[in-house]
């Protein structure tokens, strides 16, 4: 149904007359819809990656204007997968956990009249959150790089074509993933590499306010 949605408002945008780029708008409310594929943890002791699979991803973008070609960006982003961890100690060898990036950044857009394309900056917090809710959650700092195009339907609605990446530093040589028992503290993964990276395809329903 959401991708009916989209696809007539792409066609309404095709077909529309040019709308007025200096309406004046303060915010712009994007829920969006996409897929999310990549990423993965290097072990330590041993030559084993522990890669996030790819699944489908949802979030929301909340965005000011700035000057007419410039806004500022928050972006909240969630996708829920899964890790194989195959040979650990955990009883379920595929963990699942969230993998969430809450930023903020800018966005540039470049002349057009109905379609404009864009590209966008954000920095921001990678949060992995993984169950069962025995074993603990982590935080790193992240960076995204991202581009495509916003299309026009009204002065109040359009829709947002993107693909974007996703990169998380991580801590070399840190224990990730641990958990509290009657035998002390154990991690599932001590952390070879330093970034981890994730690309993402979206679209979403641009509400002007």
């Amino acid at each position: 149904m959401a991708n009916r949605t989209l696809l007539s408002l792409a066609i309404l945008v095709l077909a529309a007359p040019a709308v007025a780029q200096e309406e004046a708008f303060r915010f712009e409310v994007t829920p969006y819809l996409g897929y999310r594929l990549g990423g993965s943890f290097d072990e330590q002791d041993g030559d084993r990656q522990f890669e996030l699979e790819e699944s489908d991803a949802q979030g929301l973008m909340i965005s000011g204007r700035v000057q007419p070609n410039t806004q500022w960006e928050v972006l909240y982003g969630r996708q829920s997968t899964e890790v194989d961890t195959e040979g650990l100690f955990v009883d379920d060898p595929l963990l699942d956990i969230d993998v969430d990036y809450i930023h903020f950044g800018g966005t540039y857009l470049f002349e057009g009249d109905n379609i404009r394309p864009f590209i966008a900056l954000t920095l921001g917090v990678t949060h992995f959150d993984p169950a069962p809710g025995d074993f603990g959650s982590e935080s790193f700092f992240s960076a995204s790089i991202g581009g495509g195009w916003q299309m026009n339907a009204t002065k109040r609605l359009g829709v947002r074509l993107e693909a974007r990446a996703f990169t998380t530093f991580v801590e070399s040589d840190s224990d990730i993933f641990c958990a509290s028992g009657g035998g002390g503290a154990a991690c599932l993964i001590t952390l070879d590499s330093e970034t981890l990276t994730q690309w993402e395809a979206r679209a979403g329903l641009v509400f002007r306010f």
